[in-house]
């Protein structure tokens, strides 16, 4: 298997959503606009929220993001160990009613399994018995 570069895995992922006709949305800003809830971003999807919950109209039915976001709910453990870091890119793909887990899942499998060429034989996806059935993931 070919090994990937970080800033070539995440064009990647970029590019292969814009193909299922996602929009590519730039990073937003660490510091959350109009959001007194949050400190700082700490999901791909937060800078979303309005989208979401139906306050505001996306841009359009899908989109695709590298938002940039900052951990801070188990701060105390960075440094620890390795699985605890602050600062993070995060990908995503979303649909404002458009699409839901099926279509995701799949794609997520044909991205991982066609594009990046992971053996699918060494994948254990974790999903709901009658979801993984419907794709005929064993």
């Amino acid at each position: 298997m070919k090994k990937y570069g970080l800033n070539e895995l995440r064009e990647m992922f970029l590019i292969f959503f814009e193909e299922k006709g996602h929009l590519r949305l730039p990073s937003y800003s660490l510091i959350p606009q109009n959001d007194p809830s949050l400190l700082l971003i700490n999901s791909g999807m937060a800078p979303m929220k309005t989208w979401f919950t139906g306050e505001q109209e996306p841009p359009r039915k899908r989109v695709c993001t590298c938002q940039k976001c900052m951990r801070t709910s188990d701060i105390e453990n960075v440094g620890k160990t390795s699985r605890h870091g602050t600062y993070f890119e995060m990908l995503g793909n979303f649909s404002f009613g458009d699409y839901f887990k099926v279509d995701a899942i799949t794609w997520c499998w044909e991205f991982l399994t066609e594009r990046l060429g992971l053996d699918a034989n060494l994948l254990y996806p974790s999903v709901y018995c009658k979801l993984a059935v419907s794709l005929g993931i064993q």
